[in-house]
């Protein structure tokens, strides 16, 4: 029973170290990886608990440490191994799926900023801007590429894109941070339930059905909060605060309606008994195709405030009587 133990134990860590790696050498396979990075450890802290778990992280760290030297191991050490645990850690402790969910994204944002503010002790750079230079170098390598294959832009185009590009960054910094851990954390919690689901082992707290996702009305307040540092940041244009705090949470409460009015596309979707593979590709179209996202999130505004889910079963019920 033991040396079945050890077997599992080293399995998963070696399949993280793995992962790491690939995401190291193959360019495509990194952001996948990334995204996905915490399911080996947090399915060791699930079954085997959390000393054995961090005996893992501390084992794997020492092993890339002496592949690849120290910044890695403590890349792989925050965001494949601690940031495991403590997925596993939290979906021990909680009931609710919801529950799970924001604190695990609570715990994921967490990890990245002690690894910006890491990098920013050792390198001296600031990871919440991104300079003009910087830009310019990943503009102009992309300006080449499309060079090459017929499609030709002016030197003053590639620099005021690249300007532009620095200047989001920058302001955005903090709520692509949220993005990415809110990502990461859907991603490795349906990898770990498929995992689990297969394996026959206890699931993880379940999450209510899409079509069902609905946010609550105080949501507006932060909407007012962001329209009033919006005005506050044109009213003073030297405190870039206002505006840093205004656009990011601006982007943030988009994404939130994006949600709420996709929710209720896939529930009306549902009613109406379209295939799945049909619902997902729309909902693909609709979060990559800008205009369509914007509508989405009106509409998701909307269904917060009125509910349209109700009058959707309403005028149902009227058509099947």
């Amino acid at each position: 029973m033991k040396s079945k133990i050890i077997f599992e134990w080293l399995s998963w860590i070696l399949l993280s170290i793995a992962m790491f790696s690939g995401g190291m050498y193959i360019a495509l396979a990194s952001p996948f990886l990334i995204l996905i990075a915490p399911v080996p450890f947090m399915i060791l802290e699930i079954r085997r608990g959390s000393r054995e778990s961090l005996l893992g992280v501390l084992f794997g760290s020492a092993f890339v440490f002496m592949l690849f030297g120290s910044i890695p191991a403590f890349m792989y050490a925050l965001e494949f191994g601690f940031l495991g645990v403590a997925f596993g850690y939290i979906s021990g402790r909680t009931e609710k799926g919801i529950d799970f969910i924001l604190l695990s994204v609570i715990a994921s944002i967490t990890a990245k900023i002690i690894l910006l503010v890491t990098f920013t002790s050792i390198s001296g750079m600031n990871p919440f801007a991104m300079s003009p230079e910087t830009a310019l170098e990943i503009v102009s390598s992309l300006a080449n590429k499309l060079s090459s294959g017929g499609i030709g832009a002016s030197d003053e185009i590639i620099k005021n894109y690249s300007l532009a590009m620095a200047e989001t960054v920058s302001v955005l910094m903090p709520s692509m941070i949220i993005f990415f851990s809110a990502i990461d954390t859907f991603a490795t919690y349906w990898a770990v339930s498929s995992l689990i689901s297969r394996s026959g082992g206890k699931p993880l707290p379940s999450l209510p059905k899409f079509e069902t996702w609905r946010f609550p009305k105080n949501l507006f307040w932060a909407l007012a909060a962001a329209v009033i540092m919006d005005l506050a940041g044109k009213a003073f244009p030297e405190e870039r605060v206002y505006t840093v705090v205004s656009a990011n949470l601006m982007e943030v409460l988009r994404a939130i309606f994006m949600l709420e009015g996709l929710s209720l596309c896939w529930y009306y979707m549902s009613s109406r008994r379209i295939a799945r593979a049909l619902k997902l590709t729309f909902s693909l179209f609709c979060v990559l195709f800008s205009p369509v996202s914007y509508i989405l999130s009106m509409v998701g505004i909307f269904d917060i405030w009125y509910d349209l889910r109700t009058r959707i079963r309403g005028k149902k019920n009227e058509s099947d009587s």
